[in-house]
């Protein structure tokens, strides 16, 4: 009987233990059949049973670019993902053992950042488009272009295809190039219904060349005030005397009227940038600093070598594999430059030092007598004068650095509101365009000058309209007057930034390609005249505006007259429903 009990325990269990395997099997099935309608569009993960019309676009398409990069394209998903014309892809030759770099960015008819690949070894590559396919095929045309002299194939309708190795999707293959030793090609397409949609590719085999320079001190000279001169202290340095020229020390001495080192390339276009280390030795003390990347001509301000002391300029190819990481340094490319910078030399004067004692105390007997009381009282008079002048200077600069750090975050606040906007437009490119030029802005807003040049502010004005006409579409100009010495002529810094900001914000931003703005930098007599021009639908001008900008500018103006009281400046604001002018006179400024 017991063995009968224990028989049915047994089957119990098995029972038991049946149903929950069958439950679990149960579960895990439904769940592989709800997980199969889930697919990411982008970086969002949707049903894709309630997907909209572009989410199921994305998706397909994404699909498709995975099947078509099976078959060793270089490409990149993502920015074919989104609303960006890139869809242009290379393959290299099979089994190559060349390595492949990302050069700088090459711009077409107005087409910027388009790719460029660099190659240390002479291998054959292939071009195909990811978007073209028979069907749509009538409605392109590319051509291909070895070292900007020589079509090798003329405009053309893509007529080859190709199928992925899963036979679902066919996509334009526009054949297999030989490589141009020393030399480059590259290939062009665009749609003949819209010439805004066209992309284009460089592949590039000329060897990567060290950083040729020839370097010079800039200086000032009284009998020349307006301009710099320059004068050169090492002649050329080719990359052919580079051990010769990293075993030297070229010396100058210091002195008041030296303002900076002009460093300058000599005669080759660099497809890639350079790091710039500046190596200071002063009084036995080694410092290593990073001056930032640049392959054309750049300045080494006396900030960084205002000592005596032991320097060396080392310029390293910098070159990013594709995607962007890794960064390859090519230490076997690198330029040292060694300069040594020397104590001014005295100055010669006319007496020996015993003489001017001498003059001195007999001057100042002769002259104490008559002259003591006087000078006592005028000086007590004088002092207490400064330093009332002195204590409402500094109360002004307090002030005028608050006014400075509300409009910074005022500024970078609406910069970065008009990023999200693309970003929720799905205007990837645009975007990245926007994030690159505020970046840059950034560090102008940041670096908290005093004062900048007129250059660096329509540096600054010139990325700031740039990044707003991606977004709105206006037209603009920057007018300087023929004459005008914009690069040692030097203003508050973002003196301006806040009222152009006002005129795209508040004037022509609601009318897009039809709004237009004018900046212009002019002469009259002594007096620096800033003007800003727009075609928006003007304001108030007597009304009290909630907004900061305006208002804060207002405040600025108010505190710089403060501090430059022999200099002041004056706003005037004219509108109507044609427009608006904006004035800052600068008087007795230049």
């Amino acid at each position: 009987m017991k063995s009968i009990n224990k028989v049915k325990n047994i089957s119990l269990l098995i029972l038991l233990l049946c149903s929950m395997l069958a439950f679990g099997q149960q579960k895990t099935v439904d769940s592989a059949v709800e997980r199969k309608y889930f697919e990411f569009a982008g970086n969002q993960l949707v049903d894709i049973r309630k997907a909209t019309p572009a989410q199921l676009q994305i998706i397909a398409r994404k699909k498709r670019l995975q099947a078509i990069s099976k078959d060793h394209f270089l490409f990149s998903i993502g920015e074919n993902l989104g609303p960006a014309f890139q869809t242009m892809a290379l393959r290299f030759q099979q089994n190559t053992s060349a390595t492949v770099y990302e050069g700088l960015d090459w711009s077409w008819s107005g087409r910027n950042s388009l790719r460029r690949y660099l190659l240390d070894k002479d291998v054959n590559i292939e071009f195909a488009d990811v978007s073209i396919t028979p069907q749509n095929a009538k409605d392109y045309r590319y051509h291909v272009v070895t070292n900007d002299d020589t079509e090798i194939v003329g405009w053309t309708t893509p007529t080859n295809f190709k199928t992925t190795s899963d036979g679902k999707y066919a996509y334009a293959y526009f054949g297999s190039f030989a490589a141009q030793p020393n030399g480059y090609i590259r290939i062009e397409l665009y749609n003949i219904h819209n010439y805004k949609r066209r992309d284009g590719i460089m592949v590039d085999w000329r060897p990567v060349k060290p950083l040729a320079v020839s370097v010079g001190l800039e200086y000032n000279d009284k009998n020349f005030p307006i301009d710099l001169l320059y004068k050169s202290i090492d002649g050329k340095t080719p990359p052919e005397k580079a051990k010769e020229a990293k075993n030297a020390w070229y010396q100058f001495n210091l002195g008041d009227s030296l303002v900076r080192l002009h460093v300058l390339p000599e005669n080759y276009t660099y497809n890639y940038e350079f790091k710039i280390e500046l190596i200071r030795n002063i009084s036995g003390k080694t410092e290593r600093l990073d001056l930032g990347t640049n392959n054309r001509v750049f300045f080494i301000y006396k900030e960084y070598w205002k000592q005596p002391g032991q320097y060396e300029l080392i310029l390293t190819p910098k070159l990013p594999r594709p995607g962007g990481t890794p960064v390859v340094y090519l230490k076997d490319k690198a330029v040292s430059y060694r300069f040594e910078v020397l104590p001014e030399k005295n100055p010669k004067h006319l007496f020996s030092s015993k003489q001017i004692a001498l003059f001195g105390l007999l001057l100042c007997a002769v002259l104490g007598g008559i002259f003591g009381a006087v000078v006592t009282k005028l000086k007590k008079k004088n002092q207490q004068r400064v330093q009332d002048e002195q204590q409402q200077k500094e109360l002004a600069k307090t002030q005028l650095a608050s006014v400075r750090a509300q409009l910074n975050p005022h500024f970078m606040f609406n910069a970065l509101a008009g990023i999200q906007n693309l970003m929720n437009k799905q205007q990837l490119e645009e975007a990245n365009h926007y994030l690159n030029k505020f970046a840059r802005l950034t560090r102008n807003v940041l670096d908290n000058k005093e004062q900048v040049s007129l250059t660096e502010e329509q540096a600054l004005l010139t990325d700031y309209l740039e990044m707003e006409q991606q977004r709105f579409g206006f037209s603009f100009e920057l007018k300087v007057n023929q004459g005008l010495d914009i690069h040692n002529i030097e203003i508050p810094a973002m003196l301006l930034q806040p009222f152009v900001e006002n005129a795209v914000k508040h004037g022509i931003a609601a009318k897009e390609k039809n709004g237009h703005i004018a900046v212009a930098f002019e002469q009259r007599e002594k007096d620096l005249i800033l003007t800003i021009i727009d075609n928006g639908q003007g304001f108030d001008t007597a009304k009290n505006y909630e907004g900061l900008g305006l208002q804060l500018s207002k405040n600025r103006i108010s505190l710089l007259n403060a501090i430059y009281q022999d200099s002041p400046l004056y706003l005037t604001m004219q509108a109507n429903d044609k427009g608006t002018i904006i004035t800052i006179t600068l008087t007795q400024w230049l």
